[in-house]
């Protein structure tokens, strides 16, 4: 493999040079300390049962049984390479060296906590064999959380499937519908077109990469159950204050108009509104949210960021009222986070139709 970064790897398992040249796709595994996880990740890209597949899985130092779980699998001859990191080099490094290892057509980032489900790399190969400018395939990925239960598919909601091209293409991907990348076959190709995702965007850098691709480029989208994303308690957004994540989605506008510079001014105007009514979206959302687990000053930051960048001072107040009232009257907390997970219930119910459409592709979340 063409690995940049050589001065991290500890230790290393590879395929043969035979087995690279009849490699059609990579799948990136990038992996902290989560084996069992990775055990069922590992497994749901196995049973893609397609020819020149390669696996790459990408240790950021776990100190586990890590490194025995991709033994076992490459003991039955699976085309797997692993490669463990002297030290812990954060999630986005780990992230970015695996996808410097791609050296095949085509790939696609699996996190550890993920999985992939049967026929999604056969439907997307197909397709963007038929389809050599489309630069990524993407299909459902359902959102479940720590306990099974279906939140979203929203690929299930797109108005039309197929083939999309700017700047339709880049407009059918705001107001939270883009595809999630782990139910995305990219092209290698749009490393070379767009770069790898910018680290500066922080937790948003998967949707700033997809932004850039389908901003100037076909894609095809299908309603076809592709992978399963956890939604983790302990995720990055939902641990770490408003500062860790916010100046990355002021990152992501400023490269959505570097992006964008050559369309005329509606279709700009049109594309930036539409990323701002997001970000307002998102900041009431995780605000409103935060006050339900307790942290307060996320809440009130997010506020502020409403009243100040965008004068949202009706939106900034509830929150700041609420996390007030929560702070001087702890019944009031209790109340409140009472009403809200009455009202994620409320949410389930109504997704009960998905939850019934896609249940029995569930696996397991613990395996022995």
């Amino acid at each position: 493999m063409n690995l940049k970064h050589t001065g991290y790897i500890l230790e290393s398992q590879t395929s043969s040079d035979q087995d690279k040249e009849r490699s059609l796709i990579t799948t990136i595994i990038p992996t902290f300390r989560r084996p069992k996880m990775l055990k069922r990740a590992i497994q749901s890209v196995v049973d893609q049962n397609i020819e020149g597949l390669t696996i790459g899985v990408f240790d950021n130092n776990s100190g586990d049984e890590t490194s025995q779980i991709v033994h076992e699998f490459s003991q039955k001859k699976t085309n797997v390479s692993y490669h463990k990191h002297h030290t812990n080099i954060g999630a986005s490094n780990n992230f970015e060296f695996g996808l410097r290892s791609v050296t095949t057509p085509f790939f696609s980032i699996l996190s550890d906590d993920d999985y992939l489900l049967p026929g999604f790399y056969q439907s997307a190969l197909a397709e963007l064999a038929q389809n050599p400018q489309a630069m990524f395939w993407a299909g459902i990925t359902i959102n479940v959380d720590e306990k099974n239960i279906i939140w979203d598919a929203r690929v299930e909601r797109w108005k039309r499937e197929g083939l999309f091209t700017p700047p339709e293409g880049l407009m059918n991907i705001m107001h939270g519908m883009s595809p999630t990348w782990t139910g995305i076959v990219f092209r290698q190709e749009v490393l070379e077109k767009v770069g790898f995702p910018d680290q500066e965007t922080l937790g948003p850098s998967d949707l700033d990469f997809v932004l850039k691709i389908v901003a100037n480029y076909p894609y095809i989208v299908r309603k076809y159950p592709s992978a399963v994303f956890t939604l983790n308690e302990c995720s990055f957004s939902n641990t770490q204050p408003l500062s860790s994540f916010w100046p990355g989605w002021k990152k992501m506008f400023q490269n959505l108009e570097i992006t964008i510079q050559h369309y005329d001014a509606p279709q700009k105007k049109r594309a930036i509104d539409a990323l701002n009514q997001d970000a307002q979206r998102m900041l009431y959302r995780r605000g409103a949210h935060a006050i339900s687990c307790g942290r307060l000053d996320f809440s009130r930051d997010a506020a502020n960021v409403l009243q100040t960048h965008y004068k949202q001072n009706y939106k900034a107040g509830i929150l700041l009222v609420i996390s007030f009232l929560c702070e001087k009257f702890p019944f009031i907390q209790k109340f409140y986070t009472n009403l809200y997970k009455q009202a994620e219930k409320s949410i389930r119910a109504k997704k009960r139709s998905i939850q019934n459409k896609y249940k029995h592709l569930l696996r397991p979340l613990s395996l022995d």
